[in-house]
This record gives C-alpha cells, sequence and structure tokens, in this order.
C-alpha cells in the first residue's frame, strides 16, 4: 500500500505541496530552505523539494538527508594546505576565494571542504559557522602563523618601529 502511495507521488514537489504536506505556509517552507533545514534543489531559480528526501526527512525527524558533496576545497588560501592536498594524492580540487565565500560554499553543500580563518571576540570562526546555520560538521585548527614583514638585508637594519 505505502509503495502504491510513493509511486504515485511526483518526483518533486513545489513550496506549495510541501507546505501543504508539513501544514505550514509556505513562508515557513522557504525559510527552512533558506537556512539548510530541508533537502531541496534550485532550477532556474525555482525551488524544488524531492519528494522521496522530503519523506525521508519527515521519518527522521527533521534532519536533512545528506547528499554527497564534491571533492572540492574552498576558502581561504593557506599555502602549506595547498601543498599537502596536491602532495597527497588526494584529487581534491581546490577554489581559494576567501574563508567567507568558501564556508558559504560549504553551507551550499558545494564543497566538501573549507579553510577558513575569521577573526571573532571570542575565538576563531565557530560563531561564524553557527550563524551560518553550519551542523554536523568538524573545525579542526589547522596551522598557527605569526604576523610580519620579511625585508631585505639591505633594509632590515633600517626599520626600528611600525
Amino acid at each position: 500500500m505505502q509503495a502504491d502511495a510513493q509511486r504515485d507521488q511526483p518526483l518533486y514537489l513545489t513550496t506549495k505541496e510541501v507546505a501543504a504536506l508539513l501544514r505550514v505556509k509556505e513562508r515557513k517552507v522557504y525559510d527552512l530552505a533558506a537556512n539548510g533545514g530541508i533537502p531541496h534543489r534550485r532550477v532556474t531559480g525555482k525551488l524544488l523539494f524531492p519528494s522521496a528526501e522530503i519523506l525521508a526527512w519527515i521519518e527522521g525527524a527533521g534532519t536533512a538527508v545528506p547528499r554527497e558533496r564534491p571533492a572540492v576545497l574552498t576558502g581561504s588560501h593557506d599555502p602549506l594546505l595547498d601543498w599537502a592536498v596536491r602532495e597527497s594524492g588526494s584529487s581534491l580540487a581546490t577554489l581559494f576565494n576567501g574563508s567567507v565565500d568558501g564556508l558559504e560554499r560549504f553551507s551550499e553543500g558545494r564543497a566538501a571542504l573549507a579553510g577558513i580563518h575569521i577573526p571573532e571576540q571570542h575565538g576563531w570562526n565557530v560563531q561564524t559557522a553557527e550563524e551560518m546555520g553550519i551542523r554536523a560538521s568538524v573545525l579542526i585548527a589547522w596551522a598557527v602563523r605569526a604576523r610580519g614583514l620579511i625585508l631585505s638585508d639591505r633594509v632590515q637594519g633600517e626599520v626600528t618601529d611600525m
């Protein structure tokens, strides 16, 4: 009986159909999609909801069905990380486009990893990741840097203060 109902179900649902299924207003469906709280696809600017994933999401107490992320490392450029990825032979593609853009791509599921270093008042990156709605992820400290200037031998003795 349940198999018959799933066969009759369209492959993708509209926002209106999902709202009716969940018994909420369409605005709530848009909000869920915007923060990654519900499985969806954006096709030519329109939101579509895979019916099988929506049903699994409902049965799973609201946890979105994870999709496989592309093998892309994005975010801030770190020369040491870039070298390590190339030397590892992992076949990860890299797109060094800045911490914020990388984190956005990661939160949208368009990257497997994001290299970020965003200064925050109480630490690094945790608050920003939480504000972007990123869940079920791990933040790993990769490297510690000392900032400074590299001077040529010719001017090294002339610089005494900054």
